[in-house]
């Protein structure tokens, strides 16, 4: 990870992490206290997982993820529209049928959308197996109360951990709360310098075609103007 660190301070961007953590339960506790501080958040990822984390509709202050690809804003909405449940259902859905990136086998035979059927038919992965007993479809039956204890194991590995303990994280010296994390004021000069290292010469071109004419000695944070066109 030495060149990824390496990496987010060219940039400036603020650094956490968590020895004995997963990143992800990292990001699920600071979403976590910033909700508490009334922060809006958006997670910049393309990790399903993470969607667990998204609030919906109307909720204050609220959720959301950004495609880091394509930066399209990832709404509840678009949750209910791709898995067929809401965020809070998600980690049940990914239990029952699996998720091959994070090596969760799921329940043989179950897929997403048949996962989607019954949690929204029985209201939860726990009520499912309750009344695993009552599924018409012989297969789907035999193979959900086959597998019943594998399936809460399961639920338990999808699951974020939002309670990181405070004092686990590397919060620079300044933290005071979540809503004062920032990135240092912008300087093209170390950016340009990682990107000489690492022989990045086309992000270097890029970065030079977008700065001011006199880039090089730039220092200040961007202006409002040069974050037209970044949707969040």
């Amino acid at each position: 990870f030495a060149l990824v660190r390496e990496a987010a301070e060219a940039f400036g961007v603020v650094q956490v992490e968590a020895v004995g953590f997963e990143a992800d339960d990292v990001i699920a506790t600071l979403t976590r206290k910033a909700l508490e501080e009334g922060v809006d958040v958006d997670i910049l990822s393309g990790d399903k997982d993470l969607m667990q984390l998204i609030t919906p509709q109307g909720h204050e202050p609220c959720v959301h993820m950004v495609d880091p690809m394509h930066f399209d804003r990832v709404s509840h909405d678009d949750v209910i529209s791709k898995w067929g449940v809401s965020s809070d259902k998600l980690g049940d859905l990914l239990a029952l049928a699996g998720d091959s990136s994070d090596n969760i086998p799921g329940v043989p035979g179950i897929g997403p959308k048949t996962a989607a059927l019954l949690i929204n038919e029985y209201g939860s992965l726990l009520k499912v197996i309750e009344q695993a007993h009552k599924i018409k479809q012989r297969k789907r039956r035999e193979s959900i109360l086959e597998n019943s204890n594998n399936v809460l194991l399961f639920r338990q590995l999808v699951a974020l951990n939002d309670d990181v303990p405070m004092d686990s994280l590397s919060l620079p010296p300044s933290y005071e709360s979540v809503s004062n994390l920032r990135m240092s004021s912008f300087d093209p000069n170390r950016l340009t310098e990682f990107y000489n290292r690492m022989e990045l010469k086309t992000c270097k071109e890029q970065l030079q075609q977008r700065l001011r004419a006199n880039w090089v000695d730039f220092k200040a944070p961007p202006t409002p103007s040069e974050y037209d066109g970044v949707p969040f």
